[in-house]
């Protein structure tokens, strides 16, 4: 699953736990590898923000996560 689809589950009301299940990892891991890659909650919008480089914001939503939760191990 890409970067960018968790994202947009999340901000559509999908909860950390279902995606993790979803992709066989923890919600605390995924919750901190997405804050390693610029993704942050932001209270007031409700909804997961990204607070990196705008200029690596569509690159970083076309990376598999799988690829990425190998390097978490």
């Amino acid at each position: 699953m890409l970067i960018g689809e968790i994202v947009q589950k999340l901000n559509n009301g999908a909860a950390y736990e279902e995606i993790a299940s979803s992709i066989k990892s923890n919600e605390d891991i995924l919750r901190n590898d997405l804050k390693k890659f610029g993704f942050h909650y932001d209270n007031n919008e409700r909804k997961l923000v990204f607070t990196g480089y705008e200029s690596e914001y569509e690159n970083t939503l076309r990376i598999c996560y799988s690829d990425i939760s190998k390097l978490s191990k």
